[in-house]
């Protein structure tokens, strides 16, 4: 049965509404006017492009108010409530760490706020989770949660400007009446304080002799990795501050009209994150030659950005089938091949392929040759380069809007 379009056009509308107001709330309750503060994820964008984090506390966005999503394009309502399903999937996530770590009995803090003023300006870290554990050693852990399409190898740098700015604070102002709790009474008081208010637990009045870490937990749809630990580090949170602070006295000079967002430094190079930016579309960094949308080559442009994305969709799917498959083959037992229609299938183990290890290479020559610079000139000479070739990067324009009033 073929959906009515209209209807299914205004069901989308709806559901975008819902997880725009949504999204508005949440920010509200947990994290207040973030005009008038710099927090940790500012700090962490502020590390890879300044030009992106000002922007951020000017109000400038690529996301629609609850009351102009009557006024969308279906092809624009489609791009929003995508976003909005990848931003907010976090949150949903974050819900459910949370009732599975409490229900192993850990003490557990959501949304700690610490709140500081540093050279005149305020700055407050929200942490995801604060697990504690008292006792004769007492430790602390702060975990981050991050919701990712595909865990990464490493972690951005920003993310990590988030952990030393967060576990760097929470160690430095332990002592100090800097802590808020949301959903209860507890506002400005210490971090013992708050923890003996709320578990009955008594934590040393100084963190030095505290295990303190923090922690990434990187989640996708179907796999959990931590990244970890990042302990205290003063220089670290030193560094956070001043770029805190470059933050505030930047967006002032933009409001005062001293400085145009163009004249920040911004993000160079090939950055992932560049296509969620909500000011990408006057960045310098993409300035060039604009071909016209209905123009030949524009919309074969459109159309190649098009098909990648479908492939993109497609690839994640076929990867999705064939897990099941191999798991649905292991549970058979068999190892015949399996005939359906006009195709027949069959796992396999292929065996792994072979590299070179260049380090345990060159340490065991060395010991042969005795001379590790003859055996590192030798291997050089014996490497061959290959080619260099063209790579094709498409990226997505966010419509920059008005300023939040």
């Amino acid at each position: 049965m073929q959906p009515d379009t209209i209807k299914a056009q205004e069901l989308m509308r709806l559901l975008t509404q819902g997880l725009l107001a949504h999204a508005e709330e949440k920010t509200a309750s947990e994290l207040g006017n973030r005009s008038q503060y710099i927090g940790m994820s500012d700090i962490g964008k502020g590390v890879e492009c300044m030009r992106a984090a000002v922007a951020s506390k000017l109000g400038i966005s690529a996301i629609p108010a609850t009351t102009d999503v009557g006024e969308l394009a279906h092809e624009d309502l489609v791009r929003v409530l995508g976003r909005q399903i990848i931003l907010q999937r976090g949150h949903w996530q974050e819900y459910g760490i949370e009732k599975a770590l409490t229900a192993t009995g850990v003490k557990l803090v959501p949304q700690l706020e610490i709140s500081i003023e540093h050279n005149g300006v305020t700055i407050k870290a929200h942490l995801d989770f604060t697990l504690v554990w008292g006792g004769k050693r007492p430790a602390v852990r702060i975990l981050e949660l991050k919701s990712n399409g595909r865990i990464p190898e490493s972690l951005y740098a920003s993310y990590e400007a988030q952990l030393y700015g967060q576990v760097g604070l929470l160690k430095s102002c332990w002592a100090q009446p800097c802590f808020s709790v949301p959903q209860t009474d507890l506002r400005q008081v210490t971090f013992p304080q708050a923890i003996k208010k709320m578990f009955g637990v008594d934590l040393p009045e100084s963190s030095d002799n505290v295990d303190v870490e923090a922690w990434v937990l990187s989640i996708s749809m179907s796999e959990v990795k931590p990244f970890g630990p990042y302990l205290p580090d003063m220089d670290m949170l030193e560094a956070c501050m001043q770029t805190a602070v470059a933050i505030w006295r930047a967006a002032e000079d933009v409001r005062a009209g001293n400085l145009g967002l163009s004249d920040l430094d911004y993000c160079r190079g090939f950055h992932p994150l560049c296509d969620w930016c909500d000011v990408n579309g006057d960045c310098p960094k993409f300035q060039a030659a604009s071909i016209p949308s209905d123009s030949a080559c524009g919309l074969e442009l459109e159309e190649l950005a098009m098909l990648k994305e479908r492939k993109a969709v497609l690839e994640e799917r076929i990867t999705d089938a064939e897990e099941r498959i191999r798991q649905t083959y292991s549970l058979i037992g068999t190892q015949d091949w399996i005939s359906t229609g006009a195709h027949r299938f069959r796992v396999t183990t292929v065996a792994g392929r072979k590299t070179l290890d260049r380090s345990p290479v060159v340490d065991k020559l060395a010991s042969l040759i005795g001379d590790e610079l003859k055996v590192q000139t030798a291997l050089e000479q014996c490497e061959k380069e290959g080619k260099p070739h063209d790579r094709l990067y498409i990226g997505k324009i966010n419509k920059p809007l008005k300023l939040a009033a």
